[in-house]
Order: C-alpha cells, then sequence, then structure tokens
C-alpha cells in the first residue's frame, strides 16, 4: 500500500508547475524545485520517481485546471465566439497575477538535450490535442451552417492556435494585457474575410519554391587549427536544436570538432558561444527581416515577412523553429543575461516594424485609425505562432494557409 503523502499535493505541484513555467524543464533545477516546493529531493522521488515524473505530474495538475476553461471555450454558441472566447481570454490570463507569462506547453520547452528528447513531443501532443478539439469545434460549424461549406476547418484551427501561441510569446517578452487584446481584436477583425480565405486548397505549392539555400559563411579571425566560421556554424546548430539551457558542452565540442580548451580559446564561455552563434543566425538566417521593412507598402511588409518566415521554416537543411523563440522559452536564473539579450533584441525588431507602419501610416498607406504598435504585435505573433506549428511539424500547406490567414485580416487605406 502506497505511503500516505504529508504534504498538500495540490500545493506542491502548483509551486513545481510555477518553475517549470519560468525555467522550462531544462531550466528547472532540483535545488529550485525543491526550494519553491518546500520538500527534500528524497520526498519528491519518493512521490513523483523522478524529475521527469514530476514534470509529467505538473502538467496533469495543469490539464485538470484547464479543462473547465477548455469546456466553456468550445461551449461557444458560434465559431466566431469559440475563437473569440480563446484568444481574449489568453489576453486577459498569459500575463496574469498569479501565474508567470505566457502558456506552460510552450514556455516548459521546445526544445531539450539528448536525455529529455521526449519532453518537446509530449508537448506538442498536448498542443494538438488542442489543435484538435478546435478542429472537430469548427467542423461542426460547417455541418451547421455557422461556417460557409467551403469553410478548412483545420486551417481555421490552426490559425487560432498560432495566434494563442504568438500571444503567449509576446506576453512572455513583456507585452501589456491591452497590447494581448488589441492582437486577438486585430485577429477577430476579418474573421468573415479569413474563413473565406481558408476555403480547401487543392494545388499543394511546390516543395521546391520553399527551400532557402542560403548556406554561405565566411571565415573570419585569425588562422587556427580548425575553421572558425565553421566550427560557429555547428555550434548555432546545436543551441538550435536543443536550445541553450539543453546544449551542453560535450555535446557543442562533439559538433564543432573542437575541444574545451579550444572552445574557450576562441569563443569565450557557453554564454559568449552563444551570443556569437546568435549573432550569426541573425545574419545569415534572419536576412528577409530587414529586406521585409524594406518593401514599399506596409502590406507588403507584412507579405514578405511572412513569406520569409514560410521559406525559412522549410529549409531541408536547418532546424524548424526560431533560435531566439525557442532559446527565450526555457530559460533558469542562472542565464538571465541570455534571457536579457535574446528579449532586448526582440524589442528592437518590434520597434523597427513599429516605426515604418507609422512611416505607412504617415504617407497614407494605412488609415488613420491604424494602430502601428498593434499591427506590429499582431503581425510578429503571427510569425511566433507561425514558428511554433512548424516546430509541432506542421506542413508547408498548412503554415501558407496560417500567412494568407493573417494576411486577410490586413488594414487597407
Amino acid at each position: 500500500m502506497a505511503r500516505k503523502r504529508n504534504f498538500d499535493e495540490d500545493e506542491v505541484l502548483d509551486r513545481a508547475m510555477d518553475v517549470f513555467w519560468r525555467s522550462g524543464y531544462e531550466g528547472s533545477s532540483m535545488a529550485e524545485l525543491t526550494s519553491a516546493m518546500g520538500l527534500s529531493a528524497p520526498s519528491i522521488y519518493g512521490a513523483f520517481h523522478s524529475k521527469r515524473g514530476l514534470f509529467d505530474a505538473v502538467l496533469d495538475h495543469y490539464a485538470d485546471r484547464q479543462s473547465e476553461h477548455g469546456t466553456w471555450i468550445l461551449s461557444a454558441p458560434t465559431a466566431r465566439e469559440v475563437a473569440e472566447r480563446m484568444l481574449f481570454r489568453a489576453a486577459d490570463e498569459l500575463i496574469g497575477p498569479n501565474q508567470p507569462p505566457g502558456c506552460l506547453l510552450i514556455q516548459a520547452g521546445l526544445t531539450a538535450g539528448r536525455e529529455n528528447h521526449d519532453v518537446p513531443k509530449d508537448l506538442a501532443q498536448r498542443r494538438r490535442a488542442k489543435e484538435l478539439a478546435l478542429r472537430d469545434r469548427f467542423e461542426r460549424a460547417v455541418g451547421e451552417g455557422d461556417l460557409p461549406a467551403d469553410a478548412d476547418a483545420a486551417a481555421l484551427a490552426s490559425f487560432v492556435v498560432a495566434v494563442f501561441a504568438g500571444l503567449g510569446i509576446q506576453a512572455s517578452a513583456g507585452a501589456s494585457r491591452h497590447e494581448l487584446r488589441r492582437i486577438a481584436e486585430r485577429a477577430m477583425a476579418g474573421w468573415p474575410a479569413h474563413t473565406t480565405g481558408m476555403a480547401r486548397r487543392q494545388t499543394p505549392q511546390p516543395e521546391a519554391a520553399l527551400v532557402d539555400s542560403n548556406t554561405s559563411s565566411v571565415s573570419r579571425g585569425r588562422p587556427r587549427e580548425f575553421n572558425e566560421a565553421d566550427a560557429l556554424n555547428a555550434a548555432m546548430l546545436v543551441f538550435w536544436r536543443k536550445g541553450y539551457e539543453g546544449a551542453s558542452l560535450t555535446e557543442l565540442t562533439d559538433a564543432m570538432g573542437i575541444t574545451r580548451p579550444s572552445l574557450y580559446a576562441a569563443f569565450g564561455n557557453k554564454e559568449s558561444l552563444f551570443r556569437q552563434a546568435l549573432d550569426l543566425y541573425e545574419r545569415e538566417k534572419l536576412s528577409y527581416v530587414a529586406e521585409s521593412l524594406a518593401a514599399p507598402t506596409a502590406r507588403g511588409v507584412a507579405e514578405q515577412l511572412l513569406r520569409g518566415a514560410l521559406q525559412r521554416q522549410a529549409s531541408g537543411s536547418d532546424p524548424r523553429g526560431c533560435l531566439g523563440v525557442l532559446t527565450s522559452m526555457q530559460l533558469s536564473d542562472e542565464a538571465r543575461g541570455i534571457r536579457e539579450d535574446v528579449a532586448a533584441r526582440s524589442a528592437l525588431g518590434t520597434a523597427a516594424f513599429v516605426a515604418r507602419f507609422e512611416r505607412a501610416k504617415a504617407e497614407g498607406d494605412l488609415p488613420q485609425t491604424a494602430e502601428p504598435l498593434g499591427l506590429a504585435r499582431m503581425l510578429l505573433a503571427v510569425v511566433h505562432g507561425l514558428i511554433v506549428q512548424s516546430s509541432l511539424g506542421a506542413s508547408p500547406i498548412e503554415l501558407h494557409a496560417l500567412a494568407d490567414s493573417a494576411l486577410a485580416l490586413w488594414p487597407s487605406a
């Protein structure tokens, strides 16, 4: 017979959930967990068997807490109200006073190291279950005549889930409740239009058109016994696949083909190496962002950004997802400097789009009622949501449907 526990399980799971939510699975140490839960390591192992067992219990506890909300969302009388309940509730609660910002199923880990490779898959399955529930609800709406007969319920569900994920990432980056609600409002503003725009696709777009062939790199620095540019590129790929916390020094040196002393001599410590890898990523993998800002119209900016993100996610040679987004989702307090650096880079990107849309508004390219900050936040939320969907294995066709849906919402002058 199991031994009676001398603690309130719901209370300790709430405390553990807070740690996993803030730091991600990889970034949560047993020291942090024992301190937050008020339990010794033997007590935790006795009750939950392992850190992973505790994490699974936290996820089940979270699901139990969310089930009533999920039922309420899906019980809305119309498909539009279902989407509104999901997005506006997210805007109100993703930065609530009683929980960390963002969504646990995203924050806890989009990437992981070798030993915990199944964690992102488990989280992806749980997020996928929510999307399938939405799809079934929207299919019912099509059958009942609440949505047009040619509406693609799967694409519509994917769009709503992508915006939800984008809201979570924006919340974790410091967006206010007002800004999140404006993103939700913008996403819902064109609901009839993007319902029509999400008609079932008949002809798949060729895969070849989505492949980004930019694989060049430039060697720099003094001569070494190894190619520094190649080593840095290899490190970038490790961080991209596993995140900052999940990338061990052994995995990094193995991939880079160098020893630890060589790594320290050439790149400094792990944090310095990551910053250089992130610089490389921005130069070589995010060039489409700067190109989109140079588009002649605000809509052109949005279209080029989304198409550029699609091409990057469809690149067969690179990991899916975004290095900055994936890393920011799971960092411990010890990596606060990395978190702040990633957040600062994100803020600069947002400011660039706000400035571009303010110029478009002044030139009459956007209506005077348009809010440049709201548009920038909404656009980046969709891009981030698209990245999350891509990391879950969404097909190019599904990702193109997301982009089309976002563009259908774009305001005209």
